[in-house]
């Protein structure tokens, strides 16, 4: 039996010059988008240095390509190259289970906080309360506005796209889960974190959060738990909780003085594994059934 969010994949046209078309739309657009505003932020502050811009700024820059440049993109390959609608990346019925993507956004909001309330009383010295009301609420109102349209394009792409395209090509359940997040992981190669804590301590984070992401995808047979987690994840670390060398400076409430990336990925794989059991127990089975040696084959 076939995830029914894999099945999906079968709907509309998908040869595999339709996939490459769309994906090199998606990042030439990206690129330029990004280009653009790059050079419009240069022009505002006269200055090349990106370290040098206001946070508000490089959030815009940073943030802006994804909804204007990567899901335009999606959006015109699926219906010019697939004749298939944005939703059925979303739910094969084509309809959004808000009741899953708020389940899982609070979840994972609820962890977080979890974690660094530990994190705290084990050592409050490393956490520092910074709110700068007047830079932090125009921030807050920007981050709230550009970052679940950032996570939901990535989703788009990466657990949506990317898992439909691998799944159908009888590659099976494991590289259907696995290889999406090698990309996933390898893209966010270049963030600061990487150059200042380790590959081989960061770059596990990215493909671990990856890996969660999708299998919460299959299982539940849609995306609202990706689309929940993402959003909730890059909320709280942009606007709550941030540490040295963070992807996107912010004026967030708090501060973490020092990070430690080894605490940071066992944070993580406790987080993970508290989600995922307790979203699996929520998750009707009959709508999360999937055979691992069948998945991605036509039924």
């Amino acid at each position: 039996m076939v995830s029914s969010y894999l099945s999906a994949a079968h709907e509309g046209r998908h040869e595999a010059w339709r996939y490459v078309a769309t994906l090199a739309l998606v990042i030439w657009l990206f690129i330029s988008v990004s280009f653009f505003f790059s050079l419009i932020a240069v022009i505002l502050t006269g200055s090349t240095d990106l370290n040098a811009f206001p946070p508000l700024l490089l959030l815009a820059i940073a943030l802006l390509p994804f909804p204007l440049g990567g899901l335009l993109g999606l959006i015109i390959g699926l219906r010019l190259f697939h004749h298939r609608p944005l939703l059925a990346l979303i739910n094969p019925a084509g309809r959004v289970r808000w009741a899953y993507f708020w389940r899982s956004f609070g979840l994972w909001l609820f962890l977080c906080g979890l974690s660094d309330a530990i994190l705290w009383l084990i050592n409050p010295s490393n956490y520092v309360w910074a709110a700068d009301w007047s830079r932090f609420l125009p921030y807050a109102v920007v981050a709230i506005l550009l970052i679940p349209l950032q996570t939901s394009t990535e989703e788009l792409i990466f657990r949506g796209y990317l898992t439909q395209w691998i799944g159908r090509s009888r590659l099976g359940y494991w590289v259907t889960l696995i290889l999406p997040n090698l990309i996933f992981a390898a893209l966010h190669g270049l963030n600061p974190e990487v150059q200042t804590y380790g590959a081989w301590l960061t770059m596990p984070l990215y493909f671990g959060i990856g890996v969660v992401l999708s299998w919460a995808t299959l299982h539940s047979g849609g995306l609202e738990y990706a689309l929940g987690m993402h959003a909730a994840n890059n909320l709280y670390a942009a606007l709550v909780v941030t540490f040295p060398a963070s992807a996107l400076p912010s004026p967030a409430l708090v501060h973490m003085r020092t990070y430690d990336p080894v605490i940071g990925l066992i944070s993580f794989v406790l987080m993970a594994t508290v989600y995922l059991f307790l979203l699996s127990r929520r998750t009707n089975t009959r709508e999360q059934t999937i055979e691992p040696n069948h998945a991605g084959r036509a039924e």
